[in-house]
Formats: structure tokens, C-alpha cells, sequence
């Protein structure tokens, strides 16, 4: 698995494997690519930095206490 983060667009890829896109479906703010069995290959977060923020919020206190502190 790779993960790399485009700053300028706020994008982050976290890619699964480098075979061949065969599709991909969108669902608010990501896009998953999947190769011809269904199986991942990226996931896509748009707005990757209001994803995570909002998504910080939602961790119990003592995650937040050990890893963001």
C-alpha cells in the first residue's frame, strides 16, 4: 500500500495495487478504482484535510489523547 498527498489539490491517493483500472464509482468526497474482478486498486479522498478534521471529531477522547496530543 502507498499513500502520497497532493497539497495543492487536497487529495489524498492510498494506492492498493498497480494493476489496471477497470472502473470506478463515486461517493461524496472519494472515488474508488476497482480493477476487472472488483478487487481495489485506489481510493481517492477529495477535501482530504476537512475529511480528516471531521473525521478526528468523531474519534474516542482517549485516541485522540495518545495520537493527536
Amino acid at each position: 500500500m502507498k499513500l502520497k498527498y497532493h497539497k495543492k489539490d487536497d487529495i489524498l491517493v492510498v494506492k492498493f495495487s498497480s494493476k489496471p483500472v477497470d472502473d470506478s464509482f463515486e461517493v461524496e468526497n472519494t472515488i474508488l478504482e476497482v480493477d476487472k474482478n472488483n478487487a481495489p486498486v485506489s481510493l481517492e479522498i477529495l477535501q482530504a484535510s476537512r475529511f480528516f478534521h471531521k473525521a478526528s471529531k468523531e474519534l474516542p477522547k482517549e485516541i485522540k489523547q495518545k495520537y493527536f496530543a
